[in-house]
Order: structure tokens, then C-alpha cells, then sequence
């Protein structure tokens, strides 16, 4: 396929935004767009529906439309006819991972378990963006309880690539990242806990950030058992989920990132695990940052072409200046494996809970959830390695405070394949992931910014991560790498072109 890197897309000072340009504008240049008046609400978002109806039906990422989205438009254009602005995103629309409650809209998590709760009250980071005047268009498609490296489920089937529709968007964000690779939305809210939000950035070649864990709050994230009161539960501290796993986005650019950064973070009283840190200001420059390049995470190769990459990344910070040197932290080997014991160890007791007496309704990839947990004393004992490494980790950032490794072992693939061969060694398709595990178990922030294409004509992204609430020096290396490269877009993607 003819697949297309591009420069930043300039607005069109037309009233009416050509549409050719529609899927390349990036979610603050639709906000400029909005404030300056070139469109309306209304319209901004008929274009992004006139897209769905479109591209859709190919992807399968838009899964449960928000009949409150024209009303919403409406109310923002009214706000603008008064000369007042609901916030930064005044009319910019946007789409949310099935795996977050929206009040007044069925949120399932892909699962039966859920397929009629319809939430009393929206997860914070859903009403923090509302609050900030975005328009939710709807729910993303996501795997069952977001446990797939493939976005699909019972209720609602696979998402595609925009890219390629024989291949997978990643998984579990998968339908977040199709919809807004394809121009569907102009950015997506969603989850990472094992790299559900940075393996799909890499597959559709989009920017994607998970914050520091405890940035922004997980209030309303899925599963849980929906509460008799309507209120949302806080999200249990002791809890692998929410202990290693963050509520993250994706969008065009990496100025959408720290835009949406600064909307979401911060504690919302319900929350125990969040923090008010201050984010600072965006970095104007790289000075004084150093960092460190590894080809993989020391247990599972990464094939050349896209470790390439990296090295291109590599190349553009050491022509600003950044000193890069080459050099896994120590410990890191241990870390994708440590993250699945401490997962394993736990087990997923909020799923068990929701399966009781319904255990034949899971799918059968997550029958395995329903063994008993491991004892409290075999978590300690997993938790102590977690801890060892991520002290490792952090001693190693004094002297490299960015680390940039590959995103996953292969480029977006077919998820029918179960194996790859990468350096002369098979790969299981379960393992692909590994680098991002391995960065999971840390709670560090860290981008993942496109830098390239594989062989096969892919996106190729890369992690840029960072010490603890140093999100924005991770940024700031994520945007000096997208103005190098460029954004990147699926144009070809048959049945999208007029």
C-alpha cells in the first residue's frame, strides 16, 4: 500500500476546512480552528460522522455512537454565539475507550458481564475533557476486559488497521487508534496496563502517552461490579490494575499529548492512588537531558529493521545535542517476566466477581482469570521483585534520564498469525509486547512517537520514557522526534478516499 509520512498540516483559511486535510489536522489545530471560527461545532462534528459512516464499516472501531453528541455540539455553538468558551477542546470531538464509564452511555468492556450497564456517573477523565468542551462522540471497541493484544470481543467483534484492514490496530486501545489514525476522531482516551495503548499507537503510526501512574485518576475504569448506588467505586490501591496501569490517549501530534496532560491530571477526591504533583511547563528545549538506547528489553529480540528506527531516533538527539549512549538499565531483563508474575499472582478478582454464577459467558481467553489468586504472601514476594528492578531502573535514569526503546518485536501483523520468527528465534504472539511490559511494571511515563516504517511500509514507533513525574521531559524528546519525522497517515486506505 502507498502509505504517506507527512509534514504538520496547515489550516485551510477557507470557512469550510478542505477535506482532504480532515484526517491530518491535529486535535489542537481543530481547537484553533473551532475558537477562530472557520467552522462550527456542529459542523466540526458532522465531518468527523460523515468519517464514521465512512470508514467504519471497515475498521469496526466506533462501536456505541453517542445520540447526545449533536445536542452537545450545540451547546458549544450557542456558548460561542454568546462570546463564551467551554474550554481548551470548545467543540473538538473525541472518542473514549469502551473500558471507561460514560454516564447515560452502555459501557461494556467487550464483555457480556456488562452488556447492559449503562453508568449513573462518567469515569473523571471522561467528564475532565467534557468539562474542557470536547464532544464525545462515542465508545471505541476494545478486547474483552482489555486482556488482548487484538482488539475484539463477544459483543462487538474485531477492529482493523486503517493502514492494512488485514491487519490488527493493537489491542486492547485498538479501536481508539483506528478511529483516530482514520480520522474518525481527533484524539482518544483510553488504558494501558501491559502496553494497550502503545502497542496500537505503534501499529496505526500515531502519538499515544501513559503518564506516571497516579497522574490522572482511574475513577469509573472497568471492570468493577456496577454499584447499587450509581456512584462509581474508588479504584482499589491494592490493586495490580491500578497499581501498574494508567487511563492514557493517542492522538495526530504530541502537542495534543501535553494539551490533554494538562487537562487530565490531578487527584479528584475519590481516587486514593492519585497525586497533586505539579507538571511544570512544556520544555522550550532538550538542554540539559541525557539519555540511553537498548535494542530490546533482554529477553525477546526486535527484528532490525524496526530496531533502525531507534537508531534514527538515536541519531536526531544527538544532532540537538542530547548525549545518547547505548546501554539496557540493570535489572530490566527481568522486568516483562516480573510483570506477568505479579499479574498471574493476583489473578483479575474484579472479573471474578463480575463472573460469578456467569462463568460460561467469559471468553475462553480469560477462563484462566478465574483460578484462585496466589497467597498474599507469594504477591509480597512479587511485588519485592517489581520493587528491586524499579529501583535498578531508577539509579540507572540518574545518569539517562530518557530512555528510548522499540515499542514491540514486529510492526503491526494479522493476529490470525501465532508465532514470528525474529533474529532467528520464535516469537509467540503473546510475547510481542515484551518491551512494553517491561516498562509497565515501572510506572513511568513514557510516549510512544512513530519514526519511521518497516520494511513492509509500516509505522514504526518508538518509547521515549522518563523518570517518575517527569512527564514532560518525555514529551518534550516525543515532539523534537515528530518534527524530525514528521506525522504519519494511512492515505491509501481503500474506501476512504472521495
Amino acid at each position: 500500500m502507498n502509505n504517506t509520512v507527512l509534514p504538520s498540516a496547515e489550516l485551510n483559511p477557507s470557512p469550510v476546512l478542505d477535506a482532504c486535510k480532515l484526517t491530518e489536522l491535529s486535535m489542537v489545530e481543530w481547537a484553533t480552528a473551532l475558537r477562530d471560527r472557520q467552522l462550527t461545532a456542529v459542523e466540526c462534528l458532522e465531518l468527523h460522522q460523515a468519517r464514521i459512516a465512512e470508514a467504519n464499516p471497515d475498521l469496526n472501531a466506533v462501536v456505541t455512537p453517542n445520540p447526545g453528541a449533536r445536542k452537545d455540539a450545540e451547546a458549544a455553538d450557542a456558548a460561542t454565539a454568546g462570546g463564551r468558551s467551554r474550554g481548551p477542546l470548545h467543540g473538538v470531538p473525541f472518542t473514549v475507550k469502551d473500558t471507561l464509564a460514560v454516564k447515560g452511555l452502555r459501557s461494556t468492556a467487550g464483555s457480556p458481564l456488562l452488556g447492559d450497564y449503562v453508568p449513573q456517573e462518567s469515569a473523571t477523565a471522561v467528564r475532565r475533557l467534557q468539562e474542557a468542551g470536547a464532544v464525545l462522540l462515542g465508545k471505541t471497541n476494545c478486547s474483552e476486559f482489555a486482556v488482548e493484544t487484538h482488539s475484539r470481543n463477544p459483543l462487538f467483534g474485531e477492529t482493523w488497521n486503517p493502514w492494512d484492514t488485514s491487519l490488527t490496530s493493537g489491542g486492547s486501545t485498538g479501536g481508539d487508534s483506528a478511529a483516530v489514525a482514520s480520522g474518525m476522531s481527533t484524539f482518544g482516551l483510553g488504558t494501558d496496563f501491559g502496553g494497550s495503548i502503545r502497542w496500537p499507537a505503534h501499529c496505526t503510526g500515531i502519538a499515544s502517552l501513559r503518564p506516571t501512574v497516579g497522574l490522572v485518576p482511574e475513577t469509573g475504569l472497568l471492570p468493577y461490579v456496577p454499584p447499587t448506588d450509581g456512584n462509581l467505586p474508588a479504584p482499589n490501591s491494592m490493586s495490580a490494575l491500578h497499581r501498574l496501569g494508567s487511563i492514557g490517549w493517542l492522538a495526530r501530534s504530541v502537542e495534543d499529548l501535553g494539551v490533554l496532560l494538562g487537562i487530565l491530571a490531578g487527584p479528584d477526591d475519590v481516587d486514593p492512588s492519585t497525586v497533586p504533583v505539579p507538571l511544570g511547563e512544556p520544555l522550550e528545549n532538550l538542554d540539559g537531558l541525557t539519555a540511553a538506547w537498548f535494542e530490546d528489553e533482554g529477553t525477546y529480540p526486535v527484528r532490525e529493521d524496526l530496531v533502525a528506527v531507534v537508531r534514527s531516533a538515536v541519531a536526531v538527539l544527538q544532532g540537538l545535542g542530547v548525549p545518547v549512549s547505548h546501554g539496557r538499565p540493570p535489572g530490566l531483563e527481568q522486568a516483562a517476566s516480573a510483570f506477568v508474575a505479579l499479574r498471574m499472582a493476583e489473578g483479575m478478582p474484579e472479573v471474578a466477581d463480575l463472573a460469578t454464577g456467569r462463568e460460561d459467558e467469559l471468553g475462553e481467553h480469560l477462563q484462566g482469570v478465574l483460578e484462585p489468586p496466589a497467597s498474599v504472601v507469594e504477591y509480597r514476594k512479587a511485588a519485592a521483585t517489581r520493587d528491586a528492578i524499579r529501583s535498578q531502573v531508577l539509579c540507572f535514569m540518574k545518569e539517562h534520564r530518557i530512555l528510548l526503546l522499540p515499542v514491540a518485536s514486529v510492526p503491526a501483523s494479522d493476529p490470525r498469525q501465532q508465532s514470528f520468527t525474529v533474529e532467528g528465534r520464535n516469537i509467540p504472539w503473546t510475547e510481542l509486547g515484551s518491551c512494553c511490559r517491561a516498562i509497565s511494571i515501572l510506572g513511568f511515563p513514557v510516549a510512544v512517537v512513530p519514526c519511521g516504517l518497516s520494511r513492509e511500509g509500516l509505522p514504526v514507533g518508538v518509547q521515549v520514557v522518563g523518570r517518575p513525574y517527569h512527564d514532560r521531559e518525555v514529551l518534550a524528546v516525543a515532539g523534537a522526534l515528530e518534527r524530525a519525522f514528521g506525522r504519519f497517515s494511512p492515505r491509501a486506505f481503500s474506501g476512504l478516499q472521495g
